[in-house]
């Protein structure tokens, strides 16, 4: 399978679609994938949070970090 033309999130997020058909996907259901290196990464992952959704903040090297937001406003 080619991945040319996506982003590092596009391609976490298609595997984890993958992983999920086979019921072992490593994230939470409903993640919001996120490429760390984007401009508008900081507003999309504070409207991630305010749904309450989590986030696969995924980085150039394909490496992926999940978030999870807390309910509470500090």
């Amino acid at each position: 399978m080619s991945h040319n033309g996506t982003s590092p999130a596009m391609r976490v997020m298609n595997e984890a679609i993958d992983l999920a058909i086979e019921g072992r996907s490593p994230y939470p259901e409903g993640s919001e994938f996120i490429d760390a290196e984007k401009p508008w990464a900081g507003e999309a992952i504070a409207r991630a949070a305010d749904e309450g959704r989590p986030v696969v903040l995924v980085s150039a090297d394909g490496t992926a970090r999940t978030l999870i937001a807390s309910n509470g406003h500090q």
